[in-house]
């Protein structure tokens, strides 16, 4: 793993640095899909990461997908990065061969069979894709079908960050034939796009990080850099080491894919990315004062989409309910080695 994490870390750190100093947020913001940053994203053969080779993929897995992610978050690259990923993927299980175009995968709560319209609320980048792959139970397991985006009603809206987080109408008999999403099941989805968006949060906490002791080092109050100050170096030190919690909890995530504890390790990641987020973005524009909250200074992107992130695809509330029943849920001899499990 550690030869793939360089292997990509060096790949697409080239690709998305040039994204950081791009009008490509801006273009985002005002409504507009950046086609020159997604060509490029595709030209390098990201969008087919998660598969295997034999399938035209890169052979990389879910395992190197995170890192990409990670990467996106730490650049916030303006694209659908864990969307279009697991997405492509989702769809080759069921035999659809997706290289080129975006399409988004969504969660359905219930079942389609009596249902005439869909309204879907906040969907990733809908106003953009190309179609989207809506996944629901069914009596044999989970079914999935692509409508294209086009037979679709959509209204524009965004989160926080400003991403497109559509509403989107959608009436049943325009939806493509049916198709049964074989050996994987609603809450394994579910998890892999919580541990996507957790990814990109542990790539966006390690950059306000930097960003602030950059800042504390340089910055100067009453004759001496803040960073000097014992109160500063205090909230620093908290703010070290929730990023390093954070991206421990992703990594052991990671580590733990296809294993019986993967969603255990999961709801970790997403409740400890969410827990740091709160505090990392209160102290680095704590720290940076009024300039952090100024569009023309790059903390906002980082610090936007954490506020953001942390209550998409779950929150830590609603993970640490998740994780806290299965708990109450064990037998009292058998929580310690539960515990002792995750953590060996």
């Amino acid at each position: 793993m550690n030869e793939i994490v360089q292997l990509i870390e060096e790949s697409a750190t080239r690709l998305f640095e040039g994204f950081s100093t791009s009008k490509g947020h801006k273009l985002m913001e005002s409504g507009q899909f950046v086609d020159k940053i997604w060509s490029a994203f595709q030209a390098d053969g990201w969008l087919t990461t998660l598969l295997p080779e034999e399938e035209g993929g890169s052979g990389l897995g879910l395992e190197g997908g995170c890192v990409l992610m990670r990467l996106a978050g730490y650049h916030a690259v303006p694209l659908p990065v864990v969307e279009s990923l697991l997405g492509t993927f989702l769809a080759a299980q069921v035999g659809i061969k997706n290289h080129e175009e975006l399409l988004i995968p969504v969660i359905l709560p219930k079942a389609i069979d009596d249902a005439s319209e869909i309204t879907l609320a906040g969907v990733p980048w809908a106003r953009h894709a190309n179609s989207l792959l809506l996944i629901f139970p069914a009596d044999n397991g989970v079914n999935t079908a692509v409508i294209s985006c086009q037979d679709a009603e959509i209204t524009a809206d965004q989160n926080m960050a400003g991403e497109p987080r559509d509403n989107v109408l959608i009436e049943v008999n325009k939806l493509a034939n049916t198709q049964v999403l074989k050996n994987i099941s609603l809450d394994q989805i579910e998890s892999w796009l919580a541990l996507g968006r957790a990814a990109q949060m542990a790539g966006a906490l390690q950059r306000v990080l930097e960003m602030t002791v950059e800042f504390a080092n340089e910055r100067t109050q009453f004759g001496r850099q803040i960073g000097k100050f014992q109160a500063v170096q205090q909230q620093m030190a908290v703010l070290a080491e929730m990023t390093s919690a954070s991206m421990c909890a992703v990594d052991a995530a990671i580590e733990h894919l296809g294993t019986e504890q993967e969603w255990e390790l999961i709801a970790s990641a997403k409740i400890t990315t969410g827990e740091s987020a709160g505090y990392a973005t209160k102290t680095a524009h704590a720290v940076h004062a009024a300039i952090g909250f100024t569009q023309e200074y790059p903390l906002q992107l980082s610090t936007r989409r954490l506020w953001a992130w942390r209550d998409e695809y779950g929150n830590e509330a609603q993970w640490s309910t998740k994780l806290g029943r299965y708990c109450f849920g064990l037998q009292t001899d058998n929580l310690w080695s539960w515990l002792t499990t995750q953590t060996g």
